[in-house]
This record gives structure tokens, sequence and C-alpha cells, in this order.
């Protein structure tokens, strides 16, 4: 019998692992569940905006306990379908350009620019809530999305059909917004912005070889938005050189779904 080498697993290995066979429709109901947990949660004492008057109380409520919770729920998923090696790391095979090392370089950028307009001088509680809680947020959509989703259209779709999907409903996630009264089309051109997002965290994944890279750089940009004061509707203020920077991230997504779908094209 032919033995593997020493730290690597076998394909059958791996495909007796996997209890639930990855799918585009198993990765979108791992999506719709997380999201009517969100709804339920908004809907629960406590979980509209203003219905707790002390910021760090509020946000701790709002976000720290429920996505805690939904964090425990994916991860439980994860290990149960035996999903935990494509969901998290990414295959040799899978390899990417150098050049797409350019998108968590220039994200960074745009952080940092919205890192500047925050007041450091908040209290410190407020503060480490806020860390806990856009620490969560950034874990748990990537999870869901460039994890658990990009795994599942993986199982049925190719690379291409695959990108815009992760990239489509990661945008679509925020009308969820709406319910917190948020208007029409701040929230629309939200969607399109988050939607364009995906595809900076996508191309982070995919460069880093896995989802790590990705959750840190979600959570820095979330946490530099809600530290700054901003609404979810907003894409903060940033100085010059942040917006410039975001618009290089714009410029970069047209070569990056070239890229894409030159790969979407190679044997399987």
């Amino acid at each position: 019998m032919p033995v593997d080498p020493p730290g690597t697993t076998s394909t059958r290995d791996e495909a007796e692992d996997v209890r639930v066979r990855p799918t585009v429709l198993v990765g979108l109901a791992v999506v719709a569940t997380y999201a009517v947990l969100i709804t339920i949660d908004d809907l629960l004492p406590g979980g509209s905006d203003g219905e707790i008057t002390d910021p760090a109380l509020a946000f701790l409520r709002t976000h720290v306990l429920p996505l805690t919770i939904i964090a425990v729920l994916l991860v439980v998923f994860v290990r149960r379908a035996g999903w935990w090696a494509p969901v998290w790391h990414e295959t040799p095979r899978q390899r990417v350009p150098r050049w797409w090392w350019a998108f968590p370089a220039v994200y960074l950028v745009v952080i940092a620019g919205n890192l500047s307009q925050v007041d450091w001088t908040q209290a410190l509680t407020y503060l480490l809530v806020v860390a806990a809680g856009t620490l969560l947020v950034g874990f748990t959509e990537e999870l869901a999305l460039r994890g658990i989703l990009l795994t599942g259209a993986r199982g049925s779709w190719s690379e291409l059909p695959t990108f815009f999907l992760t990239c489509l409903v990661f945008g679509a996630l925020h009308t969820l917004n709406l319910l917190h009264g948020a208007p029409l089309v701040p929230t629309l051109i939200q969607v399109a912005v988050t939607s364009f997002l995906g595809a900076v965290y996508y191309a982070v994944r995919r460069a880093a070889g896995g989802l790590w890279l990705a959750i840190a750089l979600h959570f820095l940009a979330d946490f530099a938005l809600y530290a700054a004061g901003y609404s979810d509707s907003s894409n903060g203020n940033p100085p010059l050189w942040g917006a410039m920077a975001l618009t290089l991230l714009g410029v970069l997504s047209i070569p990056l779904i070239v890229s894409v779908a030159r790969q979407a094209r190679r044997p399987r």
C-alpha cells in the first residue's frame, strides 16, 4: 500500500472525512441561516439601535453576544461537515500570481486612512468592546462567505461564478440594515460597495493561501469605521491618500476578474 509523505493527507482520507458534500446549495443555506439568526437577534429585546443608551453595553448586546454564538455554530458546522481544510486553507493548485498581494497591501493603506480619523481619547472600555465586536464581525462574515460559501460553491461551479457569488451574497447581506431603518438608496450603495470589498477579501484569501489574513483585515476595517463613529451605511471619511488607495483597489479589480477567469478555464 502506498504511504503518503509525512505531513500530507491523501485525497482518499480527505474524502472519507467529509460528511457533507460541498455544494453551492449547502453554502447558501449556511449563509441564509446566518442572516436569519442576525434578523432574529435584531427582533429580541435590546437588539435594535437606541434601545440601550450606553454605547459600550449596546455594542456588547448587538455585536459581541450574538456573534459569539454564531461563531461557535459556524465552527461546529465546519468541523462536523468535514470542511475544515478547504474552508481555512487554499490547496497548492489554487496558487495565484504574486501581484495579488497588492490587494492586502493597498487595503492596509485604506484602513490606515480610516484609523487616522479615530478619536483615541474615547473611553478605553468602549474601544475594547468595539474591538471585540468587530473581530467577531470579521471572523463570522469571512468564515461564512469566503470560507463556507466559497467551499460549497467550488464543489458545484468553476472559480469565476464562485468568485462572483461570494461577492454578491456578501453585498446582499447588508440589506439587513433596512431592518434598522436605514434609507433605501444609501443601503443600495452600501450593497454595491461591500460587493466590491468582497472581491478584495477574496483576493486577500487567495494571495495569503488561507482565511486568517482576510479575517484580520476585515476586523481592522470595521474597527476603524465604528471607532471613528461612522454608521453601518457609511464608508468613512478617509484622508485623500486613503481615498486614492481605495480608488486603486477599484482599478485593480479589473485585472483581478481577468485573472480569475483565466484560472477558471484551467482543468480542475
